[in-house]
């Protein structure tokens, strides 16, 4: 009897620890639990990533359409300066040549001088536009009225149908001739444009570099045109 009581006393405190003891099932219960946390942690980086890879995407796409259209937009700016430029220096040439002395030498002068100085305002303003962040609306807007870029007729000889895009300047001589004098600095494009062709016409130079001159102002109107279309 008294084994057999020692016997029950055993197995109830063992039924007794059984019953007071963790589930048997804690142990899944807990290895569901971590893989949860883990599935949920590793959805949540899939998301960020995609997320911060979507907008590295979306920058550098952003970024090299603008620059294609800022690298356009200025070759075609800088291809304008040169050719009128060019055209200023070998007037200049010809004036030296036919009669240095002549206030028509001294207004070719004084225009190549304004156009090398359009130049690096121009080269300047790219500079400025590199080394600050991404402009505003307000920043382009500056910096196009800063590079002489505008839509606006030039008040050049007085007239705003002088010179003008299909206008021969031929039968514009006697209102041009006033333009050949010294012309402060500072002025647009458009404005040594015209300056420059009404040198042309007052010295009577063959009609087809009046044309030449006509034509890169229609290509700097039309890149002024494409360039507020897109602002």
């Amino acid at each position: 009897l008294v084994a057999i009581e020692c016997l029950c006393v055993l197995i109830m405190s063992w039924v007794k620890a059984l019953g007071s003891s963790e589930d048997v099932f804690d142990e899944n219960a807990d290895d569901i639990s971590l893989q949860s946390k883990e599935w949920k942690y590793n959805m949540e980086k899939r998301a960020k990533d995609g997320f911060r890879d979507g907008i590295n995407a979306g920058k550098e796409a952003s970024l090299q359409a603008g620059f294609n259209q800022g690298y356009r937009a200025g070759a075609l700016r800088m291809k304008a300066v040169g050719q009128l430029k060019g055209t200023a220096s070998a007037l200049q040439i010809w004036c030296q040549l036919q009669d240095p002395g002549s206030p028509a030498a001294a207004s070719v002068s004084s225009l190549l001088q304004c156009v090398v100085q359009h130049e690096e305002r121009i080269e300047a303003a790219m500079k400025r536009a590199q080394e600050r962040p991404i402009p505003s609306v307000g920043d382009v807007s500056e910096d196009l009225a800063n590079l002489g870029v505008g839509l606006t007729p030039e008040q050049g000889c007085g007239r705003t149908d002088c010179c003008k895009e299909d206008t021969d300047c031929s039968s514009s001589h006697s209102s041009c001739s006033t333009l050949l004098h010294s012309h402060p600095a500072g002025q647009s494009l458009e404005e040594l444009l015209r300056w420059c062709m009404s040198i042309v016409v007052e010295l009577g130079l063959p009609e087809g570099l009046l044309h030449h001159l006509q034509q890169i102002r229609k290509e700097f109107f039309r890149l002024c045109v494409r360039t507020f279309m897109k602002i």
